[in-house]
């Protein structure tokens, strides 16, 4: 009885390793683009089953400083569908719905979304973004303008260009 019994355990492990093998992974794409701004160093979007996650690594940045992100959902209309503009160290930065890039945008309600900067603490902004509240998409793709209000005249780094979108990435 206890060889059956050994037999069967084994069989069972042997089947459940083979099932574990062969189930599809989940997927999600994480791509970081190097930009060679003038502030602006680079951008890193992760597109997971549940939400999108933008990091744009902005040097130093200070208070009256700011960062607008721009994403693309939609492959077959080549402007962006949505807007977060995110200041360090304030309150209720907005996800917005529009229609390019210099529309205004609509406020959409959109629990979950977050977006973090702080003057003080980490050169970098972030972003988490639910993808229920952009429609789910397949794949995305941002556009970063960081501002820098200096002394000597202010700086505005866009990446990776002008009104422009840095590649697909896939969910």
């Amino acid at each position: 009885m206890p060889h059956r019994t050994a037999r069967a355990a084994a069989v069972a492990a042997a089947c459940l390793t083979a099932t574990v093998a062969l189930a599809p992974a989940a997927h999600a794409e994480t791509r970081t683009f190097t930009d060679g701004g003038a502030h602006l160093t680079s951008v890193r979007v992760s597109h997971t089953a549940t939400k999108v996650g933008v990091r744009a690594f902005v040097g130093p940045f200070d208070i009256g400083d700011h960062t607008t992100f721009w994403l693309d959902t939609d492959a077959g209309n080549s402007g962006p569908e949505y807007k977060a503009d995110v200041w360090p160290n304030t309150e209720g930065p907005r996800l917005l719905r529009v229609g390019s890039f210099t529309s205004g945008g609509t406020a959409m309600d959109c629990d979950g979304f977050r977006a973090t900067s702080d003057a003080f603490g980490p050169e970098e902004v972030a972003l988490s973004i639910p993808r229920s509240c952009l429609g789910r998409p397949a794949e995305v793709r941002v556009a970063v303008r960081a501002f820098y209000a200096e002394d000597g005249g202010d700086v505005v780094d866009w990446g990776p260009e002008l009104r422009s979108f840095y590649g697909w990435v896939a969910r």
